[in-house]
């Protein structure tokens, strides 16, 4: 494919050196926090791929092929993410209450080592073709694009995330809809970004932007909550005597998911009157 590399490509570059670079460090030693940046960074090369495979419309399975040699290890990555944090959580509240939950706690460093062990089996194992690879296509694929074909391009996703963006009828938001609102605030904020590196004006003003800065900050609180809630309430189901601190525990976490989801709802509304219109 003749022509000159795309502006955006710089920004491709920038996170994928990122992401090689948080990858060999998981290669020595795995640890939770560089998971969490490797996840991070592999979630905008998705979105940039995904870009890529809508502007390169008949390349058959553009984004299944160069992405799917690291849905294994990216998967291993978000339960990462998932159990740290549930441990977080656990420790504020440890250190806030001034109590302790030991049989638990040891559940969930069993549960971590077991995890942790198997990820990076994954990332040891895993060839280092597939990032020359990636970088390579990625490349190739974003020669020759004109302003034009990104501007439509980052339109139609923009505008099938926002076709997710749904509250029932009754005003509530059920736990499919907080999701699909959640990552697509996040595909759009980095679309957005793209926007910008290629000298277009992003789609969305920046009060807007703000409200989903905001919205994302409380949603980001529901999530571990949820999550939370979801690990503590599968841990006691197979507990036949639970001491009161733990239904107490089990208690906070489902009244905060209710005061968590009220506030999202507003924001939700105020969001959509802006967005949606």
């Amino acid at each position: 494919m003749k022509g000159k590399i795309s502006p955006i490509f710089s920004l491709f570059q920038h996170h994928f050196d990122e992401a090689r670079a948080a990858f060999d460090a998981l290669s020595k030693q795995y640890r939770g926090k560089k998971a969490i940046e490797l996840e991070n960074r592999l979630i905008f090369l998705e979105i940039y791929i995904d870009l890529l495979s809508r502007i390169h419309f008949k390349e058959d399975k553009l984004k299944f092929r160069l992405f799917s040699p690291f849905k294994h290890i990216f998967k291993g990555l978000k339960k990462t993410k998932h159990l740290k944090m549930i441990m977080g959580q656990l420790e504020e509240i440890k250190t806030r209450e001034n109590n302790t939950f030991n049989s638990y706690q040891k559940i969930l460093e069993s549960e971590k080592n077991k995890l942790y062990s198997e990820v990076y089996e994954l990332v040891v194992s895993s060839p280092l073709k597939v990032w020359e690879d990636l970088y390579q296509e990625a490349s190739h694929y974003s020669k020759g694009i004109k302003p034009l074909m990104i501007n439509t391009a980052t339109t139609q996703i923009i505008d099938e995330e926002l076709g997710f963006f749904k509250i029932e009828n009754n005003g509530k938001l059920d736990s499919k809809n907080l999701k699909d609102i959640y990552e697509g605030l996040r595909v759009i904020t980095a679309l957005e970004n793209l926007r910008i590196e290629s000298g277009f004006n992003p789609v969305f003003v920046q009060e807007v932007h703000d409200r989903m800065s905001e919205l994302q900050k409380i949603m980001l609180k529901w999530y571990e909550n949820h999550l939370f809630m979801q690990h503590l309430g599968g841990y006691l189901t197979d507990k036949e005597d639970i001491s009161k601190k733990y239904l107490d525990l089990l208690a906070n976490l489902q009244n905060n998911r209710k005061n968590f989801s009220k506030q999202i709802e507003s924001k939700c509304n105020l969001l959509f009157e802006r967005i949606l219109e």
